[in-house]
């Protein structure tokens, strides 16, 4: 019962901080690196809320220092790359459509925690992953420029979805070695510090409240503390990873009811159907 509160809770915070940061950004005239201060802005509230996650795990560090060294910068460098790129691109790309897009980070993170961490599906689990891989082409349409290219922002998008898949093997390889607040602090803080000098370097700005940067900094945080101990109570990085793409469906119906997003709706509804196939098969 424990795990599907948990479920419930991740589909519910992550469906409302896509939708609140999808609302946002569309309001704003600023785009592109101006982008960058916000997502720096945000992760500071994620590192500021990380030390709740004693609750959940005691703190404690162990293992090579060395070693935690080396996967807090992976988590900060592919963490930063996520955050950045997601962030420029998310005015230009409906919200359901990008979720489908980061999708990528799936069949990519079983990849990696297969290699690493020892961990994988069978091989329906597979065909599931394969399925929910496949409506990343199909609701792509509005950004195709040929018939195998598409604009910027779809690979801005697809390449955070790659960084994010390093992010979450760095992050799971962290929690097995010091615990879940050690490895939440270590990863957080170290993309914050990336973002930080990153926001420095190209000299970033942004127009939003200090209103809109707190909202969005909460519900990313909800969102953040639900994956985090989703994975740490399944602990199995690649099936949490299978089994939250479920959120492309929400977001999908939330993004079509709350923020109008209806436009090419027969394909995204196909394509959700997919995903709907893949994730039975994958249970």
């Amino acid at each position: 019962m424990t795990i599907i509160l948990i479920y419930v809770g991740f589909f519910l915070v992550t469906t409302l901080s896509s939708l609140q940061r999808r609302f946002v950004i569309k309001r704003k005239d600023s785009e592109g690196l101006d982008q960058i201060r916000f997502a720096f802005e945000v992760m500071c509230i994620l590192v500021i809320g990380s030390i709740v996650m004693q609750f959940f795990s005691p703190l404690y560090f162990s293992g090579s220092k060395l070693y935690l060294v080396f996967l807090s910068l992976i988590c900060g460098v592919f963490g930063m790359g996520f955050f950045a790129l997601n962030f420029m691109a998310q005015k230009h790309i409906d919200a359901g459509v990008s979720n489908v897009i980061l999708n990528i980070c799936t069949p990519l993170t079983i990849i990696f925690s297969s290699v690493f961490l020892r961990e994988s599906l069978t091989n329906i689990q597979i065909l599931g992953t394969a399925l929910l891989l496949t409506s990343i082409i199909l609701i792509s349409q509005k950004h195709r420029i040929s018939r195998f290219n598409f604009d910027k922002y779809f690979w801005m998008i697809l390449l955070s979805g790659v960084f994010l898949s390093i992010l979450l093997v760095a992050e799971r390889t962290l929690q097995i070695q010091t615990g879940l607040t050690g490895a939440t602090i270590l990863s957080w803080g170290s993309q914050c510090f990336f973002l930080g000098l990153l926001t420095l370097a190209l000299k970033s700005k942004h127009t939003y409240t200090n209103s809109e940067v707190l909202t969005t900094g909460i519900l990313q945080l909800f969102s953040s503390i639900a994956y985090v101990v989703l994975l740490f109570y399944i602990g199995n990085l690649s099936l949490v990873s299978a089994v939250t793409t479920f959120k492309i469906v929400t977001v999908f119906i939330a993004a079509a009811i709350f923020l109008g997003e209806r436009e090419d709706m027969p394909r995204k509804i196909f394509g959700s159907i997919l995903a709907v196939i893949g994730l039975l098969l994958i249970k």
